[in-house]
Parts: C-alpha cells; structure tokens; sequence
C-alpha cells in the first residue's frame, strides 16, 4: 500500500494568512492615501476661508478699537474745551501747561495745541512738532467754526517730516478771535496708543501683518516698518474693496456700485476668489467686502481682511501671507500622518493576531487534553466562550467534564483536610493552613492554644463512646464560637484540640483561653454536667522560631496544667 503524501496544514493556512494581510493592507493604505489627498484639498480650502475670516475679524477689532480711541480722543477735547471756556484762558504759557495735564496726560496724543481757524498756531506743547505762529494748512485740518463737534483732520506733513493728525475741537470763548480750537496731534510716525494696538494684533498672531490706510488706500501708519513692503498697493485695495476699472470711486468706503452691476468679489485678475460674504463696517451702514486673495507689494498672494473705521474714512488691513495657509496644510498633513501611519501598522498587527487566533483555541484545547490525560489538574479553563463556533462548543463540553472532574477532587481533598465528627479543620488541614499563612504573610506573628478535655477516658467509660463523641462536637462548637472568624480552630487528635490566633501576643491569648475555660466549665456538656480543659498557650516567635517550636511549648505548658490539678490555663514560661 502506497503511502499517502502528507499536507502542511500550517503552511497552506500562512498563505492565507497573507493573502488576507496583503489585502488589507492594500485597502488600508489605498483608502488612507485617498482620504489624505482629499482631506489636505478640501482643508486647504477651508483653511483660507478661516484665514479670511480671521484676518477681517482682527481688522474689525482694531476697527472697534479705533473707534473707541477716538471717542475717548473726542471726549478728551471736549473736556479740555469745556475747561478752557469755563476759565476763560488765553494763549499762553498757562494755556501750554494746561494742555499738557489735560490732554497728554492720558497718553492718548503725542502732542497738544491751540490753532486759529486760518491754520496759525496759537500755544504747543513741548513734543508736537510745531511752534508758536506756524501756520498749519487750513484746508487740510477741514476746520468748520459753525460745527461745535470734535472733527480728525486728514493726515499732513510736520515740519519734522513726520505724517501727522490732528483732532480738533472749538473754543468758544476767552479769545478775541471766534475760531480757536484745541487739538491733539497723533504723529503717525511715532509710538502711541494706535500703534500698541497693530503691535498687539501682529504679536498675538505670528506671520500677520497689520496697518492702517486712509480714504485712497495710502498707507498711513505701520507698527512694522521692516515689512512695509508687503502691503497692498493702493490701487489693488481699492479694485478689490470698492470696484475695478474707470468706474471704480476713487476712496476707500465710498457707495458700492448700484444694484444690477458686477460687484467686486475677486481680489485681484487671475486670483481665488475673495470672501463672498455680507460686506460690513463700524460706525457706517454702507457695505463693504470683508475680505480677499490680493497681491502685495511683492507681487505675491496675500489674505488680506479690510474694514473701514466708520466716518474717519480710514482702513484697517489684517493681512497673511498664503504661505501660511500651506504651512497650516504641511503641519495638518504631518498630524495626519503621524496618526495614520502607526494605526496602519497596528490594524495590520491586529489582523495578524486575529488570524493566529483562528487556530489558538484548537492548540489550547488540545494542550488542555493532554493535560488531563496525564492527571494534572487544572486551575483555570483555557476560555469559557469564544467567536469561533467550534471552537466554543469544544470548550463547553471540555470545561463541563473538567469541573466534574474537579469537583470530586476537590470533595476529597476537603474530606482528607477535615475532621469527619466536629467538622474542624484536621492536623492535615492545619499544615495546609500554616504553609499557605507562610507564603502570604511569612514571619506574622500569632497565639496558640493546646486544649485537651481533662478526664475524658472516664467519659467514654462511664457514658460510651457516642457520649464521648458527642461532647466533642460540643467543645468543637463552642471554640469555634469564642474565637474570631480569622483564627483557626481544628481537632489535633483524640480530645485534643488546637487554636491559632493570628496576630495575638501571649497575654490577649492568654485571657481568651480563660473565658473558654470558664464558659465551658459552666455549660451543660452530653453528659448531662459540666465538663472542665486544661488548656497551654505559647506565642510564636516570641517562644519559638517555628510552629513546631511555638506548639512544643503550648503542649509543656498544658501538661504542666495537668500536673497542676486540670481545669487551668498556663502559659508557657
């Protein structure tokens, strides 16, 4: 008979075992790349609207901001006006010093003066660029006698060169002239409270640059003159923010063209489309973009957020460059990757590992048969229940006979460890007891009783053995109830019995074993009367560096109990 070939049930389960694998991964890293791909697109789209949407809302919080500066700059003057026609001071030194305390002093100007209506300054102080008798540019400060209301004037050179404001506010009174003003100066060109709030815009947001322009889109102050490249041209501003072309305003926050024309939603010929959103502005109800994709000064794409601050006419630009918007996508694809690729590796392990738990359960099984077979007992089942359907059957069957099996075993081990008339533990239960106290808590200390029934021969000659017996069972019941559920209570042999008191010294055994003493020199025993113990208490390891030491000293001091006439307890010397 020729011999049949024998297969390699393993190897052909490992091909596919990496058919499985191969195909998984495939799937796993093809969906990956896919997701990735149209994750980075559609993100990087969603990056630049936020950038966008940013950018205007930091342009509208300094917009808001500016705002609030120039009411607190229009109250200033109104307070320091309202002073100077209370008190009726003239030009003067006087007058100097009280600009200077009253309007200076909440560093809200750079400078302070008095001006007359044709442009002549009256009084300055220290700091403003201007002196006594200069003659300012009358057309340029759009000065108005008639309008009792604080006004900004339009940006104009200082004598220092500087490009300056001025806000202004009439006097009334005090003067021989009926149009004197008062007016803080804001040098453009300096630090003041308008330039803290761009420095505080770029710095809480790196790679944003931020600065203001008046009506023309001209820049009027920049907090970061080393990037003043960057800005926007004037005329792409104004193409992006008001209309293209020869019928595009000449002015930043003009009326937007009339209904029925293209408006203005791109940024710049040839650029993505700007932010197509409600057009706003502060302190005007006259709409305006919000922003757009514009060339800077370099030529290069930037996300430039506008708004206008209301009547001053002024703009506010926030802008970034798209750089960042790639660098936001280079940074997303790197996460993206750092959480992909390690949940790639371990979706691959776990395949691996689930196909290796195929055939686990078989080898358990098995492993668990050979077990019985040799007669070694087994602690805990491979599994109870497990996905594979065979697998789990097989179990039940195996951990139905295996308990069995067990439970007898375990029957007769309880049965070998225990006295059969009181129920206590045996001295082969006390060993098992003592080994495994060892193990768990080696070195504790504890108390041990030897009690022994005095005369119990002439009971079980005088009454029988059953009674014999039974007044076992008695003292058995009654040691066990005197001692705590911790201590250990077992039947040593013939009428004599011992108890292990863990954790007790000598003296708190030593008057345990008195009130069992006398309970069971008071109680009615079988015999229809009172028996009486002798009983011997040691303490290990004060008296003994073992068990066996501890017990051969209980066991002398009961029999020196005995010699001293029964019915006693002693403790060992």
């Amino acid at each position: 008979m020729s011999r049949q070939p024998e297969y390699d049930v393993r190897h052909g389960r490992f091909k596919i075992q990496s058919l499985l694998l191969g195909l998984l991964a495939f799937t796993l890293i093809g969906s990956t790349v896919t997701l990735t791909w149209v994750s980075v697109h559609r993100q990087n789209e969603t990056l630049t609207r936020t950038t966008l949407q940013k950018n205007f809302e930091a342009a509208r919080n300094l917009a808001i901001s500016a705002n609030t500066i120039k009411s607190l700059m229009f109250k200033s003057l109104e307070n320091a006006a309202q002073y100077f026609n209370e008190e009726r001071l003239s030009a003067g030194a006087d007058s100097a010093r009280m600009l200077d305390v009253l309007l200076l002093g909440s560093g809200l100007f750079n400078g302070a003066m008095m001006v007359a209506g044709d442009g002549e300054v009256l009084v300055s102080t220290s700091g403003s660029g201007f002196a006594a008798g200069e003659r300012l540019d009358a057309a340029a400060l759009a000065l108005n006698a008639r309008n009792a209301e604080p006004e900004m004037s339009e940006p104009f050179a200082a004598p220092d060169g500087h490009r300056v404001v001025l806000a202004v506010y009439p006097v009334t009174s005090g003067y021989s002239r009926t149009d004197v003003y008062i007016a803080g100066l804001i040098d453009l060109q300096r630090s003041n409270v308008f330039s803290d709030m761009f420095a505080h815009t770029i710095k809480s947001d790196p790679g944003t640059y931020a600065y203001l322009v008046d009506g023309s889109g001209e820049m009027m102050m920049n907090a970061q003159a080393s990037r003043a490249v960057e800005a926007v041209p004037a005329k792409t501003l104004l193409a992006a923010f008001r209309g293209e072309g020869t019928d595009a305003p000449d002015r930043l926050g003009a009326p937007p063209p009339p209904p029925g024309r293209d408006g203005p939603e791109t940024g710049m010929q040839g650029a993505p489309d700007a932010r197509k959103a409600p057009a706003q502005s502060v302190g005007d109800d006259r709409p305006v973009p919000r922003a757009a994709i514009l060339a800077d000064g370099r030529g290069l794409p930037s996300l430039v957020g506008y708004l206008r601050v209301g009547e001053l006419g002024w703009g506010m630009i926030v802008q970034s460059p798209v750089a960042v918007v790639d660098r936001a996508k280079r940074e997303l694809l790197t996460t993206q990757l750092k959480w992909s690729v390690p949940l790639i590796a371990a979706f691959l392990l776990l395949s691996l590992w689930m196909s290796r738990m195929l055939s686990a359960p078989f080898s358990k099984l098995t492993a668990v048969a050979r077990n019985i077979a040799a007669g070694k007992r087994l602690g805990h089942p491979p599994f109870e229940r497990h996905w594979n359907y065979e697998a789990h059957h097989l179990a039940q069957a195996m951990i139905t006979a295996m308990n069995g099996l067990q439970r007898q075993a375990d029957e007769w081990g309880l049965r070998a460890r225990t006295d059969h008339l009181t129920g206590l533990l045996n001295r082969k239960g006390l060993d098992d007891w003592l080994k495994a106290r060892e193990t768990e808590d080696p070195g504790a200390g504890y108390s041990l009783m030897v009690i022994d029934i005095d005369h119990f021969k002439r009971i079980n000659d005088k009454y029988g053995h059953q009674t014999g017996d039974d007044t076992l069972v008695h003292l058995a019941r009654m040691l066990k109830k005197a001692c705590r559920e911790t201590d250990l209570v077992c039947r040593f042999g013939g009428e004599e019995f011992v108890a292990v008191l863990p954790g007790e010294k000598l003296e708190g055994g030593y008057l345990l074993a008195e009130r069992i003493r006398e309970s069971v020199g008071n109680a009615v025993s079988p015999t229809g009367r009172p028996i009486t113990v002798s009983i011997g208490i040691a303490s290990f390891p004060d008296q003994g560096e073992d068990f066996e030491a501890a017990f051969r000293r209980a066991d002398e001091a009961l029999y020196e109990a005995k010699r001293a006439g029964r019915n006693r307890t002693m403790r060992s010397a």
